[in-house]
């Protein structure tokens, strides 16, 4: 019991203390990272495993996935690494971490219970531009802008268990925010004031997702709906005199459709797709939005625990995806491709691992969006953990019979 509350108290003060972030060069245009509420395991696999029966899925993007669950059960994960942006001349990097899920599920006999919290939308970008002239006034100046955004996902989930189907539903409160600043810096201007100014945005609502699967003997298929939302808060303005209170801030996301394949093909081997479908086009998130699309494949080994070699005993896994992305850049299409790599680390606790995952994502175009930015994220998975069952005493209670002693007469 100690070291699991060691690593949650280290969880806890991970997301007090850091920065948490993913970044994108494209973050001034919108959300251009997404989270499907997948675990690592599956990161691993190109993001898929909506359908996949034939572990324990915590990807609960698909809330029917709980079913395959049959102890309390815990899982979140921490992602980090680094980010290049390019244009035409230069390249840049920078680095972030963040928390894409955690979540805690309860088996009440045929039924699961549990939370899950997610990152879905995010998008978050420092530039810094030096020496830049004011011809008329004769001044060098720098200008910073600084882009924060994000929207998390928040779950409270059902699922059942029956032969026919297994069938999932959760009730889901999103929650963002979007925060835009710009500076200027002026070098020898006397009492010239630098301007700068904030846009605060702040908005939720609420939501719902349904998810099935079902398992065909080496064959098993999962599917998704999440409805829409339309995100609505406050929005303002600050500068340097003034704090604005303007037009309400508004964001709406898309009818989500999704289906996945598993298919095991022998005792070591085992492949798994998904396909995802967004309606953005009938949102008014964006400008001439169009609908979108994520395809993703990958290929898991699990070996045989009786090999004698440890490293024969590793599981293993690869994947990638293609995906568009729902605004445009210079009125061109925007989309990234991945490639990924992973293993599992069993631990002590029965049902208990560590899963590890890397990325290589490539986002957008040098010559038809003026930049693009790539990604290589570290992706470690935390599962297991069941606090509330003890181990089962393999002997039961007995007497122990007092000792005799004879007595001796002189």
């Amino acid at each position: 019991m100690r070291y699991k509350l060691i690593i949650i108290a280290f969880i806890i003060n991970l997301l007090i203390i850091t920065d948490l972030r993913a970044n994108s060069i494209f973050s001034f245009k919108g959300f251009p990272i997404q989270d499907y509420n997948t675990d690592v395991l599956s990161l691993s696999m190109g993001g898929a495993g909506i359908g996949d029966t034939f572990r324990r899925n915590t990807s609960f993007i698909n809330p029917s996935l709980s079913t395959t669950l049959n102890q309390v059960y815990f899982s979140t994960g921490i992602s980090t690494g680094y980010y290049y942006y390019h244009d035409s001349s230069y390249k840049f990097r920078d680095d972030g971490i963040y928390f894409p899920y955690f979540n805690i599920t309860i088996p009440l006999s045929n039924h699961r219970i549990g939370f899950n919290y997610s990152s879905y939308l995010s998008g978050n970008i420092d530039t810094y531009l030096k020496d830049k002239k004011w011809e008329e006034a004769d001044l060098s100046f720098s200008e910073i802008n600084r882009v924060r955004s994000y929207i998390y996902k928040g779950s409270l989930f059902w699922s059942y268990k029956h032969e026919l189907v297994n069938l999932g539903l959760s009730f889901d409160y999103l929650l963002g925010h979007q925060f835009h600043s710009w500076k200027q810096e002026y070098v020898g201007a006397g009492f010239f004031i630098d301007p700068w100014y904030e846009v605060n945005r702040n908005y939720s609502n609420y939501g719902y997702s349904v998810g099935l699967n079902r398992s065909f003997g080496e064959v098993s298929l999962g599917a998704l709906y999440s409805s829409p939302t339309n995100l609505e808060g406050d929005q303002e303005v600050v500068t340097r005199h003034k704090v604005f209170d303007i037009e309400q801030a508004k964001f709406e996301t898309p009818h989500h459709l999704g289906l996945g394949l598993a298919w095991r093909l022998n005792y070591n081997y085992r492949i798994a797709s998904d396909f995802h479908y967004e309606l953005w086009s009938q949102t008014k998130s964006y400008e001439d939005s169009d609908n979108t699309y994520k395809f993703s494949l990958g290929l898991a080994y699990e070996p045989h625990w009786s090999y004698e070699k440890w490293h024969r005993r590793i599981p293993l896994r690869i994947g990638g995806y293609y995906r568009t992305l729902p605004f445009k850049v210079n009125d061109k299409n925007l989309d990234e491709i991945a490639a990924s790599f992973g293993f599992t680390v069993p631990l002590q606790t029965p049902n208990s691992q560590l899963d590890f995952a890397i990325q290589y994502v490539v986002r957008g175009d040098v010559d038809l969006h003026d930049y693009s930015d790539e990604s290589l994220i570290l992706s470690i998975g935390f599962s297991g953990f069941d606090f509330f069952s003890s181990r089962k005493k393999k002997i039961d209670d007995r007497d122990i019979p007092e000792a005799e002693f004879e007595s001796f007469r002189d």
